[in-house]
């Protein structure tokens, strides 16, 4: 089994957004109104390429999905994963809400969800090059992460790359907890990875419990 580590530490995520109404319009006032009072839980899978091209087997796991309004139109993103090995990640994105779309603007990247609900962004570091895309559903995320590491991280060497499918159901869907199984959401303070300040913030996320 590899070690995957804390590698998502600059993982990141995609998100998708489609409105009730039609596939591309999406039906709530805006951004948080969607999202803030609903945790999204689910699947994940990852699969490492060695090397840049020697694939290893794909290791499953769970994942979480949940919006913070921390004030005004300040938005911040939370998302963890869990994979059977023991490895995943947990981190935190602060980032400004304009109506229906989303965005984040770091000095070495950034990322966005437009009104339409198309997920995009990358990130640059010394140690890594992370990528996403995907979608936000009203009922549902979708998020495809790509994390290549420009360096050698213990036994993961430069030109590594490892990409994570996730997903992710909201709580209150119909066919939720027949998908991932969690009968129990407990909200809970933990500590993720803040991609803006390289920190730690405390956050409240959803954690599930069978």
């Amino acid at each position: 089994m590899y070690k995957i580590g804390y590698f998502m530490i600059c993982l990141a995520f995609t998100l998708i957004s489609c409105g009730k109404e039609s596939d591309d319009a999406i039906s709530k006032d805006d951004f948080v109104s969607r999202t803030s009072k609903e945790a999204y839980t689910g699947t994940a899978k990852s699969v490492m390429h060695l090397h840049g091209y020697e694939t290893f087997p794909s290791v499953a796991g769970t994942g979480t999905f949940n919006v913070i309004q921390t004030k005004g139109d300040s938005v911040t993103l939370a998302l963890t994963c869990n994979l059977s090995s023991g490895d995943g990640f947990s981190f935190g994105m602060p980032g400004i809400q304009l109506g229906n779309s989303w965005s984040a603007t770091f000095q070495n990247g950034g990322f966005a969800i437009d009104n339409q609900g198309d997920v995009s962004g990358a990130m640059q570091t010394t140690q890594q090059e992370i990528s996403w895309d995907g979608r936000l559903f009203d009922d549902k995320i979708l998020l495809d992460v790509k994390i290549k590491y420009l360096q050698q991280d213990r036994n993961i060497t430069a030109g590594t790359i490892i990409n994570t499918h996730l997903d992710l159901i909201r709580a209150d869907a119909p066919a939720s907890e027949n998908i991932n199984g969690c009968k129990v959401i407990v909200w809970e303070t933990r500590a993720v990875l803040n991609l803006y300040s390289y920190g730690s913030d405390l956050l409240r996320v959803p954690v599930c419990h069978d």
